[in-house]
């Protein structure tokens, strides 16, 4: 979360968020089924009396409290009703074996972590991810990835980042994290976008080009390879290009490199 908020652009829009979820009535139905006898006379008499307190005492901090205020609330709720609910128990004291196997029972139910579960959640412009639509969410994604996970040096493959992005979005948001993932990593990108390959300075330039053939058959594919730096490998993104020539011109200029057509 640091480090996005330093970031711009669509990463700027980028939040996290982390959420408790707590089944209350699960896990009361848990013990007034099993562990606790609700036909006794008692603090825990009919079924809905555990559930009710347990939303009273435990239920706040179980969702928003620290792991201090988890323990301390159930330190109290344990120190005030554990009494009451041994005195539900369906067996006796006297009764040692099965009283022994139940108590072991609950102290399992009574601590368990079952009914808790751990949410987290990328949220864009404050949207739940998973409710974009899936180019928006690839690209939010591809762009996160690239941003946080420097430390990985692995080949990365990526097949038409520039989907769902206008030709600025892709200047702006993708060709500097790309640059910067190259100097780590090997990066191979399949693109029909000429300025990505230009302005990110790649080192090999594969053209597929696709021939007709007879009607039934599969097209005829060729494939030239160079670096920008080969005459015809030029002419070939210059000729794919938005802009043109002029567009690769601007940039020989901005290196301070001969452009030769």
């Amino acid at each position: 979360m640091v480090r996005l908020a330093a970031m711009s652009g669509t990463l700027k829009k980028l939040s996290f968020r982390v959420s408790r979820t707590v089944d209350v009535t699960t896990w009361s139905s848990i013990g007034e089924s099993n562990l606790i006898d609700c036909r006794k006379a008692g603090d825990f008499f009919g079924r809905g009396s555990l559930e009710k307190l347990a939303k009273e005492k435990l239920l706040p901090a179980w969702e928003h409290g620290t792991a201090q205020e988890v323990q301390v609330s159930m330190s109290a709720f344990i120190a005030n009703h554990a009494k009451a609910l041994r005195a539900h128990a369906p067996y006796a004291p006297a009764e040692q074996e099965a009283y022994r196997e139940w108590s072991k029972q609950f102290a399992h139910w009574i601590f368990s972590t079952d009914h808790l579960s751990v949410r987290y959640e990328i949220l864009y412009d404050g949207i739940d991810i998973r409710k974009l639509s899936p180019g928006t969410r690839g690209i939010v994604l591809l762009l996160l990835y690239l941003a946080l996970d420097d430390a990985d040096d692995r080949p990365l493959i990526i097949d038409q980042p520039e989907e769902n992005l206008d030709p600025k979005s892709v200047f702006d948001e993708l060709v500097s994290l790309f640059v910067a993932a190259k100097a780590k990593r090997q990066v191979i990108m399949v693109t029909h976008n000429a300025n990505l390959v230009i302005n990110t300075d790649a080192d090999q330039i594969i053209v597929a080009s696709s021939v007709p053939t007879h009607a039934g058959e599969l097209p005829l594919f060729t494939y030239t390879a160079g670096g920008l730096e080969d005459a015809e490998i030029r002419k070939v993104v210059c000729d794919i290009l938005e802009g043109g020539e002029r567009a690769y011109r601007e940039r020989a200029r901005r290196l301070r490199v001969k452009f030769q057509r």
